[in-house]
């Protein structure tokens, strides 16, 4: 077989090296620093060849030499990246419980080749192959139905085959690998590679030529695989979706298309209604436009595509006159917590709770107030023009006609910008402060909490790591975080409307646990841990599978109690 030609280039820079350093071995005084340096090289070299290399002579190079990169992650693990704490173990005679639990279950859960520096890929990875939800959705649509027979009234008779369908070409690469990693391997493990899935990820990581991968961030490389499998399954619904015949105004539509009359939806799910389910779901269009016609019986939809996917609900309120705008609601993909400065321990309810906590905006126009002060100012105004000229005055009749439209402005529940614009006097723009907070309108069933841990140093100015603790619960309860559902004034009409509810298995008994009001139950399911500056560390895996505790770091496995605290990232929770 024939070297490639990265190959053949990186072994004649190093055997340049070598030849440099061997020299300086025999002719220096300090020849012990030369030798260990020499002895680095060599050490590299070989690492490199078994991470990177993927032609025949690679491959054999990585039998030969595997257990090079193996032992050096191993020390650096065990001593660096959280290790050595009593709470970590791999099969040994301390940890017989586990062991036996371990074996009884299987074994060992696969690994994942460290390619040079992909540890960040590695453990969102690995944190997203123990999500069931994920596992699931990803299997509703990926292979192929074949037809066996058709209804009476034409329908089709399917059945679902093992064959993927052509054009989920990331997808599959993805949901292989996930499934891959889920095997049972018993004491030994068993190592993959990314490299298939890299290569069928379009604006993927970029591979260094001598030293790997570039050391990102693990949160960027989760949205950008979340971003890929959304972007497919969008893909593939719209491509089997009928040609839209052209609409005659398209140009003219209004923000009223946004909604939809409740009373032509045969179902109708609403905040926290039937928990994990996706596609459209529906916001109170009261909330969105408070001056829309008949708002109270029209919703505005919103598509929830992948089981990450949530809404968030922000509102503004003036806290002179109370006047709340709309309500504007967002599809997010998971939570972002920024630890501040706290820089020994933190809690994560602390952390929620910081999350919604009210923010006070100073010194913002509103429009109530500036609308009020103008009419105030134009009564008084008024009243001494009737007392100078009488009621014959133009500028009388002007005053009163205008006093008339903010009189109906002010009845309506929000003052928009256009109708200020119009009917208030220059100078009369009254600032005041605003409360803005924002909760969870629907939480998503697989939810990923960022833990960021960048914080601004004012000796150094320049950003570096909280390394505070993190205490996050083993089951957390969200109610607090939702949005309050109100009282449903025509519960027995929206219980008509949903009335297919428990066609798709979910129970009356499940929805009245899904309220705002009631718990709203999160299992901990992988933490993703960092250990390092805020420039370059390294990135491991707590993951739970089959009722265990495996902590990973690239195709490092062991079984654990529980994840440590220590050094969290990312959280990942699955609704119960």
């Amino acid at each position: 077989m024939f070297l490639s030609k990265r190959i053949i280039v990186f072994l004649i820079i190093n055997f340049t090296l070598f030849l440099q350093l061997f020299k300086l071995t025999l002719f220096t005084k300090n020849k012990l620093i030369s030798t260990v340096s020499t002895s680095i090289l060599v050490f590299l070299t070989l690492y490199y060849l078994t991470a990177s290399t993927t032609s025949t002579l690679g491959s054999k190079l990585s039998s030969t030499f595997n257990i090079i990169p193996r032992v050096l992650r191993s020390i650096m693990n065990y001593s660096r990246f959280g290790n050595g704490n009593g709470n970590y173990s791999r099969f040994d005679k301390q940890n017989t419980e586990a062991r036996e639990l371990a074996m009884k279950n299987g074994g060992l859960v696969g690994g994942l080749s460290n390619d040079g520096n992909t540890c960040f890929m590695n453990s969102v990875i690995q944190s997203l192959a123990s999500s069931k939800e994920l596992l699931k959705f990803i299997d509703s649509y990926l292979y192929v139905d074949i037809e066996l027979d058709k209804k009476p009234n034409g329908e089709p008779i399917t059945m679902r085959s093992n064959q993927p369908k052509p054009e989920l070409v990331f997808t599959n690469a993805l949901k292989s690998l996930l499934d891959s990693l889920n095997g049972k391997y018993g004491s030994l493990g068993k190592e993959f590679s990314t490299k298939k899935l890299l290569n069928k990820m379009p604006n993927g990581p970029k591979q260094n030529f001598f030293l790997g991968y570039n050391q990102e961030d693990a949160q960027e490389f989760y949205q950008l695989l979340m971003n890929l499998l959304e972007k497919e399954y969008k893909k593939m619904n719209s491509s089997r979706l009928p040609t839209p015949e052209p609409e005659e105004n398209e140009n003219s539509k209004s923000d009223e298309n946004r909604f939809v009359d409740i009373r032509n939806l045969k179902t109708v799910i609403t905040g926290c209604d039937r928990l994990g389910k996706l596609g459209t779901v529906y916001v109170p269009a009261a909330e969105v436009d408070p001056n829309l016609d008949d708002a109270e019986h029209k919703v505005m939809p919103l598509n929830l595509i992948t089981p990450v996917d949530g809404i968030s609900a922000e509102k503004v309120e003036c806290l002179t006159c109370g006047e709340v705008g709309g309500t504007r609601f967002s599809v997010i993909s998971g939570l972002s917590l920024n630890l501040g400065n706290n820089y020994s321990s933190v809690d994560l309810h602390d952390l929620l709770n910081e999350w919604i906590k009210p923010e006070v905006i100073e010194h913002v126009n509103c429009n109530r107030c500036g609308l009020t002060q103008t009419r105030d100012f134009l009564i008084e105004t008024l009243t001494d023009l009737k007392e100078k000229d009488g009621n014959s005055n133009k500028l009388v009749e002007q005053f009163e006609t205008r006093l008339q439209l903010i009189e109906v402005e002010l009845k309506k529940h929000c003052v928009t910008d256009e109708a200020f614009e119009k009917l208030t006097i220059k100078k009369q723009i009254k600032q005041s402060s605003k409360e803005k907070q924002i909760l969870l309108e629907r939480p998503p069933s697989l939810l990923c909490i960022h833990l960021n841990r960048s914080v601004f140093d004012p000796r150094t100015y320049s950003i570096v790591k909280n390394p505070a603790s993190i205490n996050f619960p083993m089951n957390l309860n969200l109610a607090s975080y939702i949005v309050p559902q109100p009282e449903d004034e025509n519960n027995d009409e929206k219980a008509a409307v949903n009335g297919d509810a428990e066609s798709d298995g979910t129970s009356a008994e499940t929805e009245s646990n899904t309220t705002g009001a009631k718990p709203v139950e999160f299992q901990l399911k992988a933490v993703i841990a960092h250990f390092g500056s805020h420039s370059y560390g390294h990135y491991i895996c707590y993951r739970k599978f089959n009722d265990l505790w495996f902590r990973i770091s690239d195709e490092d496995v062991a079984v654990v109690d529980e994840p440590l605290h220590q050094g969290a990232y990312m959280l990942f929770y699955e609704l119960v």
